[in-house]
């Protein structure tokens, strides 16, 4: 594969903005304020970079690993379940002037999607390639049917996914193919002359976390079929913006921007930050332009943009970090030029100075109205409009101030302009599509678009249509009816765990950034926090917390070190000491087991490195880790049958040793085996146990879904289908067998396991019964009984039961006493509706269920 990586670095941005532009981390007590680098560190963890040639090895032998497989179920597709109305971070979008229900959007992490209704309906079109961030989107414009697609997001948040160059279409984004950039990683805007298709230029920003020549302003004198590099600064620092002057082929300015970052340094300004103007067609360029600031060491992120009327008008936005070491990135100045860039004056910049957010190293977008040159619109939290050059501004979306982000969401990065309808904009933002056709008085949003990026999912165990997630910037979010149509928010901040208390669904949990846990117990209609007692001093930007596997009302909670709770969160207390292994460490998961006698194993993994146990209900804790690789624990989870079983999950690459991402203990962790078998070297990032079978187990990684059914001995790839998004979490809805990834970009997914263990050979069934599918399934009341077909091996009572998919039972065969053997129970459905159902089978020691 010569594709570059998709990679990655992940987190956000909302709430966090104040801490990026040069902050020394290392072992800084205000680490723990620092979520952005919680992903990047994830994979980078011990070392400073991610190895991308080992990740795109990685997605080589799982696509060999695919094709080989025999298993007929694991080649079914994933189903996607939603969100659709939810939206997720749109960074780029083009509009066919033409025909404007012809909208193309890139999401940050979710691939390209095109609508040909005006948003009613979208269709991704880049689900192939191996990265799904896009950066910039442009239309050629003499030629619709000629769109450019720059992959890799660059604005300088760590979930700012990298890409593998340029993209092209010449059928109106039907079909995509690479058109070179290979290196670029991040590419921040492309502007085509409208005096002359073939010349094309690129802002490539290069790679967010290490330095490289691939970086600066590149040209394309032949359509984008190659390119040169016209301008480079240095190894660290970006273009980021570029654009021409419509009415001159050898006039264009570019934008650029030193930026660097790593686990324990960042930078997102520098006095390399600059303007630069070229008179002829980049070949030479000049900075020392009249008015606008030069080598200044708090200048960051800049965005320039021409009059398409008026071309001897040109605006720019700067950026500003606070000297000498800002823990910021803000509104600095606003400059327009009469004179083609010769000369700049510093414009008023009305209340910019008060509206724009800290962390203006997310947002870019500056955009001159196509009929008047005074009027300018920027992106920040909001889109602000001047219509006098810049000396006042008007917020258009006013973001906040809505009652429901339906109406309008905050972080706006994208901005198209009807040339027919100055007023008609179509905008993309944290949320998804926004259009307007009043020029920002009223917004319509745009669903039917699973971009969403979850943290963390749940499925509530009484009614598996209900489905949670934590979400990047739209909140801890979720449905009951299982449409992908109908989630909605039930917690705000950024959304990360989610759970339902197994015995009532009325009882549930949220949380937002740094261990914001909040209960409901109102079935979600309110939501109260439950911090008391926690001491929050260093935690993760993913704070973990579980229920008690026997006793919903006894909750754990992990900072640095675990809490308990046993009235369902109202208070807690320490029940351990510092469990990890630094000083910056933070807990990252968590997991708990019931012994014979009631007594607790909890188990405990950290963002260092570090395993610990529990076997006494946390009165001792004993250090686990040795043997095990030091990386950063993604999962610990006790096996609820015997928790001296356990499974640990790491993320990272490695750089000796052989893939070992998946561990188990038959004996509280004293020992551990590797069970990763013929897994790619690829971050694994949640493991579910299938309590139906001994062997069988399912893993969400960087690369899809993988599944075992002998211990890991080998693995399999699960399902077709899944977008090239890293699955986050997995959650199982054991009655149902239904498996759910949430992908850090393209929402949530669902997997019917029922066939593809059930016709396994060798497994172990536990507590020695099988149960089969129903037969005739479908059913149809004309046909015969269906039968319900299951094996004993041994004498027992057995009960046979059909329930609502809300969990209502509707039917029932009284308790039996059956011989060991096969049999077969005719069951009489009569009277019911038409739907889905559950039949469960139970008897002494074991209990099955199926969909009907």
């Amino acid at each position: 594969m010569k594709f570059l990586p998709l990679f990655i670095a992940i987190i956000t941005v909302i709430l966090t903005a104040s801490f990026i532009s040069q902050v020394k981390l290392g072992k800084d007590p205000n680490r723990k304020f620092v979520p952005s680098d919680w992903f990047y560190e994830q994979r980078a963890f011990p070392n400073d970079d991610i190895p991308y040639d080992k990740y795109i090895k990685a997605l080589e032998q799982r696509d060999q690993m695919a094709l080989s497989r025999k298993d007929a179920f694991a080649s079914l597709p994933w189903e996607s379940v939603g969100p659709y109305n939810i939206g997720g971070r749109i960074t780029a979008l083009t509009v066919d002037p033409a025909d404007t229900n012809i909208i193309i959007i890139g999401a940050a992490a979710g691939g390209v999607f095109k609508s040909t209704n005006g948003g009613m309906s979208w269709i991704p079109k880049t689900d192939n390639f191996p990265s799904l961030s896009t950066g910039a989107i442009k239309m050629d414009p003499n030629n619709s049917n000629i769109i450019y697609c720059g992959t890799g997001e660059a604005n300088s948040s760590t979930d700012s996914y990298a890409g593998f160059g340029m993209l092209k279409s010449t059928d109106k984004g039907e079909t995509w193919f690479l058109s070179g950039l290979e290196n670029s990683r991040h590419i921040g805007k492309i502007d085509v002359h409208p005096l002359n298709s073939n010349i094309v230029y690129a802002a490539v920003a290069g790679a967010l976390y290490s330095k490289g020549n691939d970086r600066g302003v590149y040209k394309s004198t032949d359509a984008g079929a190659t390119w040169q590099n016209v301008l480079f600064v240095n190894d660290s620092t970006s273009a980021i913006d570029v654009d021409v002057d419509p009415s001159d082929t050898n006039i264009v300015y570019a934008a650029v921007w030193e930026r660097l970052r790593s686990p324990s340094f960042r930078k997102a300004a520098g006095p390399s930050s600059a303007i630069y103007k070229s008179t002829d067609g980049g070949a030479t360029w000049s900075r020392n332009l009249t008015g606008l600031p030069q080598n200044d060491p708090v200048v960051g992120r800049i965005s320039v943009a021409v009059s398409p009327s008026n071309p001897n008008y040109v605006y720019a936005l700067y950026k500003r970090a606070s000297a000498p070491l800002g823990t910021d990135n803000t509104f600095y100045k606003f400059f327009r030029s009469t004179n083609k860039g010769t000369n700049w004056t510093e414009m008023a910049g009305g209340n910019l100075a008060f509206e724009f957010a800290s962390f203006g190293w997310y947002f870019g977008s500056i955009e001159v109205d196509i009929t008047d040159h005074n009027t300018v619109i920027v992106g920040d939290v909001d889109f602000h409009k001047t219509t006098d050059g810049g000396n006042t501004f008007q917020n258009i979306t006013n973001s906040y101030s809505s009652v429901t982000w339906e109406i309008q969401h905050p972080d706006q990065h994208a901005m198209w302009q009807n040339p027919s309808i100055p007023n008609h904009y179509v905008t993309g933002n944290d949320g998804g599509v926004f259009t307007t056709i009043n020029g920002g008085v009223t917004w319509n949003k745009k669903f039917d678009l699973p971009v969403s990026q979850f943290y963390a999912i749940a499925v509530d165990y009484l009614n598996s249509e209900a489905r949670y997630g934590g979400t990047q910037d739209n909140g801890s979010i979720r449905t009951t009816t299982g449409n992908q149509d109908d989630w909605y928010e039930i917690l705000g901040g950024d959304g990360f765990h989610c759970h339902v208390d197994y015995t009532s669904s009325n009882i549930i949990y949220a949380e937002y950034q740094f261990g914001g846990i909040s209960r409901s117990t109102n079935g979600g209609a309110s939501f109260s926090s439950i911090r008391s007692g926690v001491d929050f001093t260093r935690t993760n930007w993913s704070t973990p917390y579980i229920l008690d596997p026997s006793e919903p009302n006894i909750l754990y909670i992990g900072t640095f070190r675990v809490f308990r709770s046993t009235n369902r969160g109202t208070n807690w207390s320490a029940i351990s000491p510092d469990l990890t292994a630094t000083s910056w460490g933070t807990l990252t998961t968590l997991s708990a087991g019931v012994l014979a006698g009631g007594v607790r194993t909890i188990y405990a993994g950290t963002n260092d490195g570090k395993v610990s146990v529990s076997t006494n209900g946390g009165t001792n804790w004993t250090t686990i880790s040795q043997g095990l690789p030091q990386r950063y624990v993604t999962d610990v989870v006790a096996d609820k049958r015997n928790p001296a079983i356990a499974y640990v999950t790491l993320s990272g690459y490695n750089r000796d040793l052989a893939n070992p991402h998946v561990f188990r203990t038959t004996n509280f962790g004293s020992t551990w085996t590797d069970i990763s078998g013929n897994l790619p070297d690829i971050p694994v990032n949640s493991l579910i146990i299938d309590y139906d079978y001994e062997e069988v187990l399912y893993i969400g990684t960087d690369a899809g879904v993988f599944y075992t059914s002998n211990l890991g001995v080998s693995w399999d790839v699960l399902g077709t289908d899944l977008p090239n998004s890293p699955v986050f979490d997995l959650a199982f809805h054991q009655p149902t067998k239904i498996l759910y990834a949430g992908t850090h970009g393209r929402s949530m997914w669902a997997y019917d396991v029922t066939g593809l263990v059930s016709t396994k050979e060798n497994l172990t069934i536990v507590n020695d019964f099988e149960l089969y599918n129903i037969y005739p399934n479908p059913f149809n009341s004309g046909n015969q009984l269906p039968v319900v077909s299951f094996k004993l091996n041994k004498d027992t009572e057995v009960t046979i039961e059909l329930f609502s998919m809300s969990g209502e039972l509707v039917k029932s065969i009284p308790g039996r006493y059956l011989t060991t053997g096969e049999h077969k129970i005719p069951f009489d459905v009569s009277g019911l509706s038409s739907g889905v159902y559950l039949y469960r089978v139970s008897g002494s020691g074991f209990s099955s269920v199926k969909k009907f």
